[in-house]
Parts: structure tokens; C-alpha cells; sequence
């Protein structure tokens, strides 16, 4: 075949080509309404149809000659020959061959550009510029637009490169050639959905990134309504679903915390005083949770917080729910002042709320600012409140023991100084005077031996209850011990022309009433008691305090006691004296017996020897304490030992001086050791008073003595007066037979003194008695006192005791001993605080 039938074959082909072209592109502005307002796509139009009619032109010349058309070319026959020489060659043919090559593949690619025939936009660069601008510009999100066969027409979206995308070569591609077959199955129900005019909304979950997306689809539509497409929204809500779920978490725990709290969580208004949320009803806390409904009954809301959580409460003005009146106006008050505070502080109050049994019930309430307003003020607080009715109750209960005592519910010694106090202040501003009464009754201690604690106990209540009927409405009466009561006269009138201090009439007259009151034997199970009082009436001085007026009145009731009991004293200048010196007594003492005092007072032991009159060998000592106040000045142990009892100092100084003359015996045996002079071992003989005696564990406190020195209980004798020992109790009994048990000897000191020693004698648990001084200064002058004497040692001799007489002070009298008892006294040594070796022999 020549060369110029091929250029006529290529230039069909070309021309056929370029047609196609141009119907593609008419067609789409067609569809899309832009076949008047395109001018670049009418213009591109124009252009490939020129250029296809040039080649079809051509083509037709050059098969002019050939069938019925030659003899039409007859007459330019040298023409047509010329054109189809010069067309026939080698290079026109492969130039005409690339030409039609061009065309096929140009018309081949439509389906690169054809999905733009389908958006409003096709051919306008300028509104897709826009466009894709606006979609690269939405934070974390991917715009995608698709036609109606799934295919992309535009991809925007920096997330899809994270993803493992390409946006520019999904454009043009179709949904199932870009994505794997499984997202592909998740996606195309929806695309399919939007492009039918459905919205759809999913959320997808990157396998590869794992990032969850929302994916929201809506068709696209042209002008007229017509659906070209679907536009697809992917945003990356990772951050905020996992805010979210940190949020479904906080909440889940803070309703779990809520409902297991026994505590309630308010939140108050300010300006109304209406609580606006509540964990769950405030009456629950008064009378229970509510009973259970039945089970196919309407269950019960779950959600905290609700109104309808409040529709128990009584009134929309009241959400104190109970609150007695006289306790919201301090509710409200707290709310206030909790607006007032800076964050991350509180107010806690307490107020009473009445349940539904009309018990009262006590609510804490803790408030602190919850919510500000606008301009910056507290317009709801938030309030935690909790019932602590148990634990107001047993504070009550505390302040009550502190305050008054357990068995006649009289106050005690602290709420009496207390009201001496008030009533001292009232004295000084309306110019009247109040007066103190302090009672110790009379013979109380046989009725605990006879009748045991029960039957004391009753006559105490008994007591209390007859000394407060012959007091006045304003006066007060306390318990201060065990069988001591203070009676306070308050504002006593002053009394003229009668010689007297101004109230001591009254004062009189009050104090017989209680011995009128006491004077009736008191029953208890079958039994009568009879007790009387010894009583110190002090008028309250101006410029006293609580303490010293106490002091004063106890100071009369003792002397009350010593001048014979069951009688009135009243406190003058005398026992103010006395309570002067015992206060001076009592600042010495503190002073001496602590290490870290600074004065020059001191406590020391001196130590008298006993000794054998047979063998006149030395056999003990006796340590006896001695106080010098800050001067040098001595003061003798019968002003100091009654003043260490009564402020309770005894205990510390018999410690010390036990202590100390455990020491010193232990020194002693080390400097004279058996067999230089020394027959038996020396003993220590340590005194223990009344009081000590009573209270002091003996037996732990001696034990602990003995171990730290090394003693055994042998080497220690305890001296106790008799009267000590016929007043004392069971449990000091029992104390007494235990160190006796252990070895350590009890002697009774100033024996033959009492009315009923020879009687307890043989059942007490003692090892020794020392005959009292005043028997042997008078043995030698006085027959009497010689057979006293005479029939101690004897009875301590048949009742296997041992016997030690006191005060042997001249050579008749210890002639006048025999020698199976020991001595005692200034004849054979004073005290003195270093053992003299002379004292061996």
C-alpha cells in the first residue's frame, strides 16, 4: 500500500479522535449548564473541532481520485498526482501516524478529567483553588468529594497522609481501587446512602494509627437539585473521645463515690437559700434510705442530682430539710460567709434537724464557694453534710465527766472554780458578798466498812440530794472528792448591826441547815447510816481568785476537823496565815523536789540509828526527809509531810526519799561489810504517810526501788503510823500483805496511840511496832506509861513481833528498857544525812 493511503487513513483517525473530544466536552458542559458561561471549555471545544475538520478535509482531498470520484479529478489529474507525491513519503506518513496517535491517547484520558464534568467547578480553577483552600484550613479534618459512580473528584485532608494516602492520586480514582477490601466494605453503605440523598454519620478507627474518626456524608448537588455527588467530612475526634471517656469515668466514680458516701454533696443558691442539687436526699440522713418497692414496681432513677431527687423536701423556701427553726438563721449565715471566702476554704458548722420519729438528730455541714457569676461573685456554695449526732452525744458525754460527777451529777472542781469565779465577779460589781462552804462528812468511812462501796455510794447520792434542798434557785453545790462538798452562796446581802462580817449570818444560818439535813439517819437495803459534816465557810474577799477562796474554805473545813468535827469554822486572819504558810510550804516542796528549779531549795534524808539494847549492836536506820526553802531555812516534816498530802506531792517525795535511803544502805554495807565490826546486816526503815499509803501502788513502786538497787525485800522495813493502818482499806491491806509476803517488814510507828490497835493487831500484816515517844518520855516519872510500855514489848513478844522504842533520850530511860527490844532516840543518834561510823558500835 503507497505511502499517501496511509496519510489518508491517519488523518480519519486523527480527525475522528478530535471529534470525540469535542463531543465529551459539549456533552459535559451540557449536563452541567456551562455550555453559555464556559468560554475556556466552548473555546478548547472550537479548537479540537478545527482541528478535526482540517484533517478530515485533508483526508478527502487525497482520496479524491479514488471510485467514482476520478473522473471528477480528471482534469487536475498532474494536481492530485503532485499531492499524493508529496504526501506519500516516509516522513509525512509517520508525522500524520504521531498526529492520530496523539488524538487516541487525548481521547483515552477522559477518564482522568472526566469526573469534573460532574462538578459545578469544572474548568474553573479559580473556585477550585478556593475551594481546596477552605478544605486544607479545617483542623484535623478531611474533605472528599465523590460522583455518583464512588469515584474522587477532589481529596483534601493532611490526615490521610498519616494514614498511608495519597490525596493526589486518589483523585480520579474510584473508592473500591483505593481503599483495602474491609474499609472499603465499612464505607461504601454509606457513600452509596449519600449519593441516594441520604446524611449518614459513622465513626472509623484507623488500623494502622488507631485514631478514631467521625465521618459524616451528605450529597452534593448542582444548581438546579440534581445529586452529582456526595460530600464526605472525616474529622480526627481522637483527643475528644478519649476526653470524653475520661469525663464518663470522672463521673461514673464521682456518682459511685456519691452514693457509697455516707455523706451528703449540696449546692446551694446564695440569693434564695434553695439547695439546686443534692447527691441524693437530705432526709435520708435522719431517717434511713426508703424501703424498697415492690418488684415489679417502677425503679428507682438512678441519675444524682435530679429535681425530682428534692421533691421530698417540705417547702421550696425550707431545703434544710427538718432544720429546727431556731438553727437555719445559722445555716444561712454559714452560706454567706462561705461566699465570702477565697477558694479553697471552708466554714463547718453544726446544726439539729428533727427526723421523722421526732427525734432530734445533729448535722455537720461543711460549705465552701462552688460557683462564681459573672462578675466574679460566689453564687452557689457547695456543702458536704454528714449526721454526727453519735459523735455530739459522746463529746456531751465527755464534757459531762469533765464537768460533773459520774455519781450524784453535782458538778465537779472545775466547773465549781468556774462558777466561784463568776460569782467572785459579781460580788466585786454589785458590792455583795458571796460566801464558800466546804463539806467533808463525818464517820463516811464506816459506812464503806460496814456496808460496803454500794452502800456508800447511796449515802453520797443522798447526801448531794439533801445538801441541794437547803440552797437557793442561783446558788450551786459541787462534789470535789469522795465524800467533799462545796456549797457557793451566791451574793449574800450585807448584814448590819449584828457584829458580824457582812453575809456571815446567812452563811451561819446555812451551815446549820446542813447539819439540820445530815442529823436524819439515812436507809439503805434494811440499814441506817448516820453522818455529820465538818464544814469551813469563807466569805469571798475582793481580789481573790477561785483557787485561793477554795484553798481558804478547805483550810477552815480542816480545822473544823481538828477542833472536834461536825461543827462550823469560819476562815479568819489565823488560817489565812496558815494558808499563806502553806502556800509558801507548797511552792518549796515543787521547788525542791524538781530537777530543773532554779532556787536554792532542797530536799535531803537524814538517818536515825536503831539499835540492839541486848547486844548494843547497830541494827537500822531510819531515813527521814528534810526540806530547807530557798534561804537555808529549815522547815520541820510536821508542817510539810500535811501539805505534801494534801497537794498530792507525797507520792514523788516518798519515791525520792525510798530512792535515796536505798542508796545510802547500799553505800553503807559497802564501806562495812560483815566481819569489820558489823554481827547482822543493817535495814533501812523508810516511813510511808496516810496518803501515800492509800493511792500509791506500794508493792509495784517498792519492787521497781529494791531491783534498781539490788536490795532484797529483807533490807527494807515500812514504817506506817497506827492510825494509817486502822483506816485503811481493803485494797491497802492487800498491798501490805503482798510486800510482806516478799519479805519486806511493816512496822507500826507511834504505837499504842489508837483506841482499837491492840484489836487489829493480830490481823494486820506487820512485822514490828515502835512504841510511841510520848510512852517512853513519861516512862520513868509516870507508872502508867512504864506498864504501857512494859505491855507492848510483851505483846509483841507473844505475837512474835519485833519492837522498837522511840525516843530514848536519857540514860534512865534506857535503863529502864530490857534488852530484847531495840532503841531508838537522840541518846543513842541524832540524825544526820551521812551514817556516822561511829553508829557500829
Amino acid at each position: 500500500m503507497s505511502g499517501w493511503v496511509w496519510v489518508v487513513i491517519l488523518n480519519g483517525i486523527t480527525a475522528a479522535a478530535y471529534l470525540g473530544i469535542v463531543l465529551f466536552i459539549v456533552r459535559g458542559l451540557m449536563r452541567t449548564g456551562q455550555l453559555r458561561n464556559n468560554r475556556l471549555a466552548v473555546a478548547t471545544a472550537a479548537i479540537f473541532l478545527t482541528c478535526s475538520a482540517h484533517h478530515l478535509l485533508h483526508a478527502v482531498h487525497l482520496a479524491a481520485a479514488v471510485g467514482g470520484h476520478a473522473s471528477h479529478l480528471d482534469s487536475g489529474a498532474g494536481t492530485v498526482d503532485a499531492m499524493r507525491e508529496s504526501m506519500g513519503g516516509t516522513a509525512d506518513v509517520v508525522v500524520t501516524a504521531s498526529t492520530a496517535l496523539a488524538g487516541v491517547i487525548y481521547l483515552g484520558m477522559r477518564r482522568f478529567y472526566g469526573a469534573l464534568l460532574g462538578s459545578p467547578s469544572m474548568f474553573d480553577d479559580a473556585s477550585e483553588a478556593r475551594y481546596r483552600q477552605l478544605a486544607a484550613n479545617l483542623p484535623h479534618t478531611t474533605v472528599l468529594v465523590v460522583d455518583c459512580d464512588l469515584r474522587f473528584v477532589l481529596v483534601e485532608g493532611a490526615e490521610l497522609v498519616a494514614e498511608g494516602y495519597d490525596p493526589r492520586r486518589m483523585e480520579g480514582q474510584l473508592l473500591r481501587d483505593t481503599v483495602t477490601p474491609e474499609v472499603y466494605a465499612q464505607l461504601e453503605p454509606h457513600y452509596r446512602a449519600a449519593v441516594a440523598g441520604d446524611e449518614t454519620s459513622f465513626d472509623t478507627v484507623s488500623s494502622r494509627t488507631g485514631a478514631i474518626f467521625q465521618v459524616k456524608a451528605r450529597p452534593l448537588r448542582d444548581s438546579s437539585g440534581t445529586i452529582v455527588g456526595a460530600m464526605v467530612l472525616s474529622e480526627d475526634v481522637t483527643a475528644e473521645r478519649e476526653a470524653r471517656t475520661e469525663l464518663e469515668q470522672a463521673r461514673a466514680f464521682r456518682d459511685a463515690v456519691l452514693t457509697a458516701s455516707p455523706d451528703i454533696t449540696t449546692v446551694t443558691d446564695v440569693g434564695t437559700g434553695q439547695v439546686t442539687w443534692a447527691s441524693r436526699s437530705l432526709r435520708s440522713l435522719l431517717d434511713g434510705p426508703p424501703e424498697e418497692g415492690p418488684p415489679d414496681g417502677p425503679s428507682p432513677n438512678p441519675r444524682l442530682g435530679r429535681s425530682d431527687d428534692l421533691d421530698d423536701l417540705e417547702a421550696p423556701e425550707d431545703r434544710l430539710d427538718g432544720a429546727v427553726a431556731e438553727d437555719i438563721g445559722v445555716v444561712r449565715a454559714a452560706d454567706r460567709q462561705a461566699a465570702s471566702l477565697p477558694e479553697g476554704e471552708s466554714v463547718t458548722i453544726r446544726y439539729r434537724a428533727r427526723a421523722a420519729d421526732g427525734s432530734l438528730r445533729w448535722l455537720s455541714r461543711r460549705t465552701t464557694p462552688f460557683r462564681r457569676g459573672p462578675s466574679g461573685e460566689v453564687a452557689e456554695v457547695l456543702s458536704v453534710v454528714r449526721e454526727v449526732t453519735d459523735v455530739v452525744e459522746a463529746e456531751l458525754a465527755l464534757e459531762r465527766a469533765a464537768l460533773q460527777d459520774p455519781l450524784t451529777g453535782l458538778p465537779n472542781r472545775m466547773l465549781l472554780l468556774d462558777r466561784i469565779g463568776s460569782a467572785i465577779e459579781r460580788g466585786e460589781s454589785t458590792g455583795a458578798a458571796a460566801a464558800v462552804l466546804f463539806c467533808d462528812l463525818d464517820g463516811f468511812k464506816r459506812v464503806n466498812d460496814t456496808g460496803g462501796h454500794a452502800a456508800g455510794d447511796a449515802v453520797l447520792v443522798e447526801v448531794a440530794r439533801r445538801l441541794r434542798s437547803v440552797l437557793r434557785a442561783n446558788d450551786s453545790i459541787a462534789r470535789v472528792g469522795g465524800d467533799e462538798f462545796v456549797l457557793v452562796v451566791d451574793a449574800l446581802p450585807a448584814e448590819r448591826g449584828s457584829g458580824k462580817l457582812a453575809g456571815a449570818g446567812l452563811a451561819e444560818r446555812v451551815a446549820e441547815r446542813i447539819r439540820a439535813v445530815l442529823a436524819a439517819p439515812i436507809v439503805y437495803q434494811g440499814s441506817q447510816y448516820v453522818v455529820s459534816a465538818s464544814v469551813g465557810m469563807v466569805l469571798v474577799r475582793k481580789g481573790a481568785s477561785a483557787q485561793e477562796v477554795l484553798r481558804d474554805a478547805d483550810s477552815a473545813m480542816y480545822r473544823a476537823k481538828q477542833l472536834g468535827k461536825d461543827r462550823i469554822e469560819l476562815f479568819d486572819d489565823a488560817l489565812r496565815a496558815n494558808a499563806l504558810e502553806r502556800a509558801y510550804i507548797e511552792q518549796t516542796l515543787r521547788g525542791a523536789l524538781d530537777p530543773e528549779h532554779r532556787g536554792a531549795a532542797t530536799l535531803t534524808v537524814a538517818y536515825q540509828p536503831v539499835y540492839d539494847l541486848g547486844s548494843r549492836a547497830l541494827t537500822s536506820f531510819e531515813a527521814l526527809a528534810r526540806l530547807r526553802d530557798d534561804d537555808g531555812a529549815g522547815i520541820t516534816p510536821d508542817r510539810f509531810i500535811p501539805v505534801a498530802e494534801d497537794t498530792g506531792l507525797i507520792s514523788e517525795l516518798g519515791e525520792r526519799v525510798l530512792d535515796d535511803a536505798l542508796g545510802t544502805l547500799v553505800r553503807w554495807r559497802a564501806a562495812h561489810p560483815r566481819g569489820s565490826g558489823v554481827g547482822i546486816p543493817v535495814t533501812m526503815a523508810v516511813n510511808l504517810s496516810a496518803r501515800q499509803a492509800q493511792h500509791m501502788d506500794m508493792a509495784v513502786v517498792v519492787g521497781a526501788a529494791l531491783g534498781r538497787h539490788g536490795m532484797a525485800p529483807e533490807d527494807l522495813v515500812l514504817e506506817l503510823t497506827e492510825s494509817v493502818l486502822l483506816e485503811s482499806g481493803s485494797s491497802m491491806l492487800r498491798q501490805l500483805g503482798e510486800l510482806r509476803e516478799l519479805g519486806v517488814g511493816i512496822a507500826i510507828d507511834d504505837f499504842g496511840t489508837g483506841f482499837e490497835s491492840l484489836r487489829y493487831l493480830a490481823t494486820l500484816p506487820v512485822s514490828a511496832v515502835k512504841i510511841d515517844r510520848s510512852f517512853t518520855a513519861t516512862m520513868t516519872s509516870d507508872e502508867t506509861s512504864s506498864s504501857i510500855v512494859r505491855a507492848i514489848i510483851n505483846l509483841a513478844r507473844d505475837l512474835h513481833l519485833g519492837c522498837v522504842v522511840e525516843g530514848i533520850e536519857t540514860l534512865a530511860q534506857l535503863d529502864a528498857l530490857p534488852s530484847s527490844v531495840q532503841g531508838q532516840g537522840y541518846l543513842l543518834g541524832r540524825p544526820a544525812e551521812i551514817p556516822s561510823n561511829t553508829w557500829v558500835s
